[in-house]
Parts: C-alpha cells; sequence; structure tokens
C-alpha cells in the first residue's frame, strides 16, 4: 500500500511539474506572439503608406526572434531570413496564429493584410537537429564543406585542456585563498604585514595574466576571422572571374540554364573543394554545387536578405544550419560586360570549428609558461615578503623580549633603506630607555629614601615632644614630696616610649635588610596551624577559628616567611576589632581551589576598609593606626607575589576578607 502511494505522489509530482513547464512555455510564447505582433502592425502601416524598402527592412530586423515574409500576388517580394527552408506557403485566415512546420523548424504563423500585399509573421519554436535529417549522409556524401562540418572533430587538443584545467584550478586556489584570507581576518587591513605585501604584489600580476589571456583569445579571434574574410573574399573574387569567363555573353540567367551551371558549379567546387550557390535576380536559387542542401531542406533556396537588398550585393554575412554558425560571402554574378545576372554564395562552413582550433593551439602554447610565470611570481611574492617583513619580525621579537638593562636589545641590520632607517632609530630609543632607567631608578630610589626618611623623622619626632615635656617637669619636681611618685610614673612611660622606638627602628630596619623570598615546598597547613596557635592569645580575647588540616597541604613559598604573611594580616584582624565585644575572626584553608592554586582566607567581622583608601593599604608606610608603621601588608604582598602566589581583599560595613593564593606542588 505504501509503495503505491509513494508511485502515485511521484505520478502526481512529475505531472505538476509537466503542467507548470507547459504553463510557462505557453506564457513565454504568448509574449513572443504579443511582441511579433506589434512589429507586424508597424510593417503594415509601412506598406500601406507604400514605404521604401530600407523602411521596411529597419522594422523587420528590429526583432530577431520573428521573422517576416512579404508577398504580391502570391509572390514574395521580401523576406527578413533565409534561415527556414519551405518549398511552398499558402495562405489562411488573417490574424490568426497557427503551428506550421517548415523542412527544418517547428513555427507559429500568421498572416496580416496590408493593403495590396500580405504579410507573413513566423515564429520559430524549434529548430530541427542535424541528426534529425532522414537524408543526413545522402547530404554529407554530395557536398564538400558540410562534409567537412559534419567530419570535424570538435574536441579541443588533450594539452591544451590539461594546461587550462590546472591554469583554471590555480587561479581559483589563489583566488579561493585569498577570499578566505579576507574574511578571516575581515578585510586586508587586519592581515600580517607579508601577507599583506603577497596579496599586492600577486593581484597585479592575476589581474595582468588574465588581461593578457582574453586579450590573446581576443586578437586570435578577430585575427583568425580577418584571415578568413580575406580568404572566403579570395575564393568568392576568383569564383565570379571564373564563372564571369565562362558565361561572357550571356545576358541573363534563366531556369533552363540551371542544369548546365550546377554542373559547372559542382566542377569548380571539386576543383576548390568549396561549396558554391548561384540565384537569380530574384534571390531563388538557380544551381548548386552541392543541390541536396536545398532538397533536403537544410538550407532554404533564398538568399540572405542582406545580400539581396543591399546596393552592392558584396556582402560577408554568417548564416546558420541548426545550431552550426558558418560564413557565406555574396558576389554579384557578371558577365562579360560587368551586368549583373544573379548573386553567387560562396559559403565556408569551418569557420566557428576552425576558430576554435586556432584558440586551442594557441593555450596550447600560452598556458604554459603562464603556469610557471605564476608559480615563480607566487614564489617570489612569498620570498619578497618574507624577505620585507624579516627586520619588523626581528624588531616585534626584539621589542617582545626586551628588558631594561639586558645585552641583547640592539638590532644588527647592514642595510641602509627605509628598515634599516627604522632599526636604526630603535638602536637609539633603546640606548634612550636605558639612560632613562636609569636615572628613573636613581630618582625612585632617591624618593624612596626621601620619603623612609620623612616617615622615620616623623615616627621619631612624636613621642620626642611628651618625654621631654615629662623630663622638664620631673626636674621641677625635684626636691618636693611629689618627686618620688611622679618619678616613678614618669620613668614606666619613658621606658615605653623608648621601647616603641626601638620597635619603629626594628621595623624600619627589617623593611630594609628584607631578604629575597626563596620559594620551596612548604607545608601550609602545618605554618598556618602554628600561627593560629599563637594568635589564639590575644590580649582581647577575640577567637581566632581555623577551618582546614593541622598538616599534609604541600604548597609553594618562603618556609622562612611565609608564616609573618599569616601573622601581619591576622594582627591586623585583631586590631580592626579592637574594642568590639563579638569580634571575631576565621582562618580556613582549601586546598581544592583549582588545578594549580590553593586558597587561604582570613576573615573579620570588623568595620571594614574605608572605599578611600582600598587602593593604598598595600602601599609601603601607610597606616591609619597611630602606633603602626605601615609595612605589614607591603611586605606581607612582597613575599606571597615573590613566591609566585597571588593576595587581594574583600571589604564591607560587615567585615573584611583576605585572600591568600598559593601554587601548588
Amino acid at each position: 500500500m505504501k509503495n503505491k502511494l509513494r508511485y502515485i505522489f511521484f505520478a502526481l509530482l512529475i505531472m505538476t511539474l509537466a503542467g507548470c513547464q507547459a504553463g510557462m512555455a505557453e506564457k513565454e510564447l504568448a509574449e513572443r506572439e504579443a511582441r511579433a505582433e506589434k512589429r507586424t502592425d508597424e510593417l503594415v502601416r509601412a506598406l500601406e503608406h507604400n514605404a521604401p524598402l530600407d523602411s521596411v527592412r529597419a522594422i523587420a530586423e528590429k526583432d530577431d526572434q520573428a521573422y517576416f515574409y512579404v508577398f504580391n500576388a502570391q509572390q514574395m517580394v521580401y523576406w527578413s531570413t533565409n534561415r527556414l527552408a519551405a518549398e511552398a506557403v499558402y495562405l489562411y485566415a488573417y490574424d490568426t496564429w497557427r503551428p506550421a512546420d517548415f523542412k527544418n523548424a517547428k513555427t507559429m504563423c500568421r498572416w496580416t493584410k496590408a493593403g495590396m500585399y500580405n504579410v507573413l509573421t513566423v515564429l520559430p519554436t524549434n529548430y530541427t537537429e542535424l541528426q534529425d535529417y532522414t537524408d543526413i549522409y545522402t547530404v554529407a556524401s554530395q557536398t564538400f564543406s558540410f562534409r567537412q562540418l559534419l567530419e570535424y572533430n570538435d574536441k579541443p587538443y588533450a594539452a591544451s585542456r590539461l594546461y587550462f584545467i590546472l591554469c583554471l584550478v590555480l587561479f581559483g586556489l589563489m583566488i579561493l585563498m585569498g577570499i578566505i584570507g579576507l574574511v578571516v581576518n575581515r578585510g586586508i587591513r587586519n592581515m600580517r604585514l607579508s601577507t599583506r605585501i603577497t596579496y599586492i604584489i600577486l593581484m597585479p600580476v592575476l589581474a595582468v595574466f588574465i588581461y593578457i589571456f582574453f586579450m590573446s583569445i581576443r586578437y586570435v579571434h578577430r585575427n583568425f576571422e580577418e584571415h578568413q574574410r580575406h580568404d572566403l573574399q579570395m575564393r568568392s573574387e576568383y569564383i565570379q572571374s571564373y564563372l564571369r569567363n565562362l558565361y561572357y555573353w550571356d545576358v541573363a540567367l534563366s531556369a533552363a540554364q540551371a542544369p548546365g551551371l550546377a554542373i559547372d558549379l559542382h566542377d569548380l567546387g571539386y576543383d576548390m573543394n568549396q561549396d558554391i550557390h548561384v540565384y537569380g535576380l530574384n534571390g531563388e536559387l538557380l544551381a548548386s554545387s552541392s543541390p541536396a542542401l536545398f532538397n533536403s531542406g537544410i538550407l532554404s533556396h533564398r538568399m540572405a536578405p542582406d545580400a539581396l537588398f543591399d546596393e552592392n550585393h558584396s556582402v560577408l554575412c554568417y548564416e546558420q544550419i541548426a545550431t552550426h554558425t558558418y560564413l557565406v560571402s555574396y558576389v554579384p554574378f557578371h558577365n562579360g560586360s560587368f551586368v549583373t545576372i544573379g548573386y553567387i554564395a560562396v559559403p565556408y562552413f569551418l569557420s566557428e570549428q576552425t576558430r576554435n582550433a586556432e584558440v586551442d593551439k594557441l593555450l596550447s602554447r600560452l598556458l604554459p609558461p603562464y603556469i610557471i610565470v605564476l608559480l615563480l611570481a607566487l614564489l617570489f611574492a612569498l620570498l619578497a615578503a618574507r624577505s620585507m617583513t624579516a627586520p619588523i619580525s626581528m624588531l616585534t621579537d626584539k621589542m617582545r623580549k626586551f628588558q631594561i638593562g639586558g645585552r641583547d636589545n640592539h638590532i644588527d641590520y647592514p642595510y641602509h633603506d627605509e628598515l634599516g632607517a627604522l632599526v636604526e632609530r630603535y638602536n637609539a630609543l633603546v640606548d634612550q630607555v636605558e639612560v632613562s632607567a636609569e636615572q628613573l631608578a636613581r630618582a625612585e630610589r632617591e624618593s624612596a629614601w626621601r620619603t623612609m626618611a620623612r616617615q622615620i623623622a616623623h615616627e621619631i619626632n612624636n613621642p620626642l615632644t611628651p618625654m621631654k615635656l615629662s623630663v622638664q617637669k620631673l626636674q621641677l619636681k625635684r626636691g618636693t614630696d611629689q618627686f618620688d611618685a611622679y618619678f616613678e610614673k614618669t620613668t614606666q612611660m619613658l621606658i615605653s616610649e623608648i621601647d616603641n622606638l626601638a620597635h619603629i627602628a626594628q621595623s624600619f630596619s627589617a623593611f630594609a635588610k628584607q631578604p629575597e623570598v626563596v620559594t620551596t615546598e612548604v607545608d601550609v597547613a602545618q605554618k598556618l596551624s602554628h600561627v593560629i596557635t599563637l594568635q589564639r592569645e590575644n590580649d582581647a580575647q577575640i577567637p581566632v577559628r581555623y577551618v582546614g588540616a593541622d598538616s599534609g597541604v604541600i604548597g609553594l613559598a618562603d618556609k622562612e616567611q611565609i608564616s609573618q604573611v599569616f601573622v601581619n594580616i591576622i594582627r591586623n584582624a585583631l586590631q580592626a576589632l579592637d574594642g568590639q565585644k563579638d569580634g571575631d575572626i576565621i582562618v580556613t584553608l582549601n586546598p581544592l581551589y583549582s588545578e594549580q592554586e590553593m586558597e587561604i582566607t582570613i576573615s573579620d567581622n570588623g568595620p571594614g576598609i574605608p572605599a578611600e583608601i582600598q587602593e593604598k593599604i598595600f602601599r609601603p608606610n601607610f597606616t591609619t593606626k597611630s602606633n603602626g608603621n605601615g609595612l605589614g601588608l607591603a611586605i606581607s604582598k612582597h613575599i606571597v607575589e615573590g613566591s609566585g602566589g597571588r593576595i587581594d581583599f574583600a571589604t564591607s560595613d560587615k567585615g573584611t576578607t583576605f585572600y591568600i593564593y598559593l601554587r601548588k606542588k
């Protein structure tokens, strides 16, 4: 059942497509008929007003899809083409399109009355192919040019076809790669310089090759056509001269002379290997060296209207047999007194095919060097682009690897071209950068020491004034009853301030003498748990909780200094919670943060860090505490980043969390 439904579906589909195709063909035919009727009306008006023949021809030859035949009392007086072959034409009802079969075509015909004339409008719908003629072999055996036309090998040379395919493939690959490059890089401006140079070299080469290629083919076509026309004219003039001598005394050509004329034309055609046709003064065929062409309906019995209705009757024009185009030379048939007694037609059936053969010969010679030169151009473009961009690539590589104080920052380029000037300027800039970097480093060091000196002076100067006042007041109380009590209080304060000064000096000394970070394998969990155990015993009794392993988490850090990082951050948290009753600190160790890193977080529930100072907390000498020196977080950042890790923080009014990321083993 399914198979039957499938067959029915395909049958309906085929019928639908056939119906659509037939409908389109009918529509196209109706449009052609409408255009032909419009042109026929113009022709009828011209004939009714006795317009000259030139006007009639101008109207009839405007439309190359419709053919016109004008009759006067059953005699044809004008035809716009001799392509259609018919034995007889019959008049039927006017202004009605009807199908009619000529010997070499199927047509639609329409008769129109034009005063004393009758106009036949013909629309060809299908031309008969050469293979459809029943007596094709008989015709081929009786004509010279036509036999050569049938036996002509229309295949191009194998070598030229191979070269042509190779050339097309090469051109296609280049164009395809160019389009892909433009699409991927979103235009030529985003391409690498070497690729752009290759494009710039190859594009004009390809354009010149294509121009030369087509101009060469055009030249061959034009040169061959001129040679063919010249050869055909020479043949026509020889035949014209020969027939003029042969019919020197004839005043006119009649139907009675046709058999003898046909024999003369056959003999002459045999000697010249050329078909020859002779037409009467009315344009109808009198005799031919190959009458089978006309008897079988391959050719019309009437000559080309361009030759008949032209003033000098010497015309070279192209005609057609089915789909084959050939060249025909028409010349007047003169007698000894140079009176025109007929017209001679000399066809040249091999014109189109021979021209193609000449093009094939040209391609077989032209394409191999084209391919070689094109490949050489591609190779040259790549080498030229590489040679021109090598210094720039070297410059880019040097700039990428540039280090201040490096030994190999200069570029050696021995040539004095534009790139040499660029390299020379780069080397000069490298020298300037080295000098400027040294000056900048010296200035930074001096600025750092000045800042450090101001900070030290500030930190030392703060307790000196109260110490001085305390000593002076102690001197005033000497010898009084209050001296002993005040002496005890003052000495304790002085000892405390002296200890503070010693701590400040020790902190600055530690920062100045801070050792380089040495990265080794460290049990981060063990270090962290030891630090937390010590920091839990703080004066404010703030709890320090720990979430993580006590040991066995190996990371990469400085074994001697990593504990200082944890101590500094936990102390900062303790100071932030100073005076807060519900203070709490949580430390977590997450060894599974990522494949490369572990995460340590130290969180407090203090007031947070104000927004205006968040960017400064890792800056040396910056502090918000009256008894601090602002070096703890700067030292911590130096230690963490020196071991290849990272340190960051997040803060709000509900607390602050510091994140430390250390590399895993």
